[in-house]
């Protein structure tokens, strides 16, 4: 499954470029390396994917693209894979039996 650019910088995926690039201020601001209370190695991390998330969403040509792949994956998930990726299916299988 491709990394969640949308939730990664926290918009909507219909979100206009400009809330994307508050978004990415707002959020590299307050995860820098620098400035983050996270380790290192954590800030980095996040920051990675941050820059990331935003190289792909700032151009609309990649985002048309990335956009088209996550609509080809979710044509493809089956009802049990929501269920697994959701985290729902720890319901399923607690739920008392009939007996």
């Amino acid at each position: 499954m491709a990394k969640d650019y949308y939730q990664i910088l926290q918009v909507t995926r219909t979100a206009d470029p400009r809330v994307i690039d508050k978004a990415y201020r707002a959020l590299s601001l307050r995860y820098h390396p620098d400035t983050s209370g996270e380790s290192e190695e954590a800030a980095t991390g996040r920051m990675r994917r941050l820059n990331e998330a935003y190289a792909v969403l700032r151009n609309p040509v990649e985002r048309a693209r990335y956009d088209a792949t996550l609509a080809r994956e979710s044509d493809r998930r089956s009802g049990w894979d929501v269920f697994w990726d959701e985290g729902l299916i720890g319901l399923y299988l607690s739920r008392p039996r009939s007996r």
